[in-house]
């Protein structure tokens, strides 16, 4: 548990201990920290204007990173569809205009899963935010989604009302491996989470989602 947010762990492709995703990343590495507070990543803040945003770092979840990985005992292949809105019902206020920023540290293809949007979501009001598919639970593609061909290095950015899940690598193993670092860009009061931080309930509810799929018994791609 880090600052209320639980820690996800599975194993490696070696059977070792792995922590999947960690939240408040920047508050346990000094490197992390200055990345935060360098000149590039400040700049992210003036993608809200008119509004006046910040790094949230230690608000929301602060620096997310997470790790995919399709492997037996992997307790994070996937992420069913979901906005990152109603974290600010959860924590007491209005929604307010925030942006989730992914830099990637893997080359993703569509081809491998990742990141699936549906453009335009972020502006269709209240009941579409809440209502448009079943939070966490749901992992079904949408004949409208979009996918992203993602390369190393290359930074994602998203409306946190805007819907998208990340799909499951078809791969088992190391080829299925993504790591991707979420940084979130906010606005309103300034809302800092800290060791004695109870856990919000959309982490109680994706929790319970997050139960791993069947597996099938051979991958459906292979590398040739």
């Amino acid at each position: 548990m880090v600052n209320g947010i639980p820690l996800k762990f599975g194993s490696d492709v070696n059977g070792a201990p792995l922590i999947q995703r960690i939240a408040f990343a920047s508050q346990y590495s000094r490197v992390l920290k200055e990345f935060l507070k360098s000149d590039r990543v400040q700049q992210l803040v003036h993608l809200l204007a008119p509004f006046d945003g910040r790094i949230g770092e230690t608000e929301k979840d602060g620096l997310v990173v997470n790790h995919y990985l399709n492997t037996e005992h992997s307790g994070f292949t996937r992420l069913g569809w979901h906005t990152d809105s109603p974290r600010d019902l959860f924590l007491g206020s209005r929604i307010k205009p925030m942006l989730n920023v992914g830099l990637h540290l893997d080359d993703c293809p569509q081809s491998n899963g990742g990141l699936r949007v549906l453009a335009g979501t972020h502006n269709k009001g209240l009941f579409t935010l809440f209502f448009k598919k079943k939070y966490f639970i749901d992992h079904k593609p949408d004949d409208n989604e979009v996918g992203l061909d993602i390369e190393a290095g290359d930074l994602t950015v998203h409306d946190g009302r805007l819907w998208h899940r990340v799909q499951q690598s078809p791969y088992i193993g190391e080829q299925s491996r993504r790591r991707v670092m979420y940084i979130p860009v906010v606005t309103g009061a300034y809302q800092p989470k800290h060791e004695a931080s109870g856990t919000p309930f959309y982490h109680k509810l994706a929790k319970l989602a997050l139960s791993k799929p069947k597996r099938q018994a051979e991958p459906q791609f292979h590398r040739s």
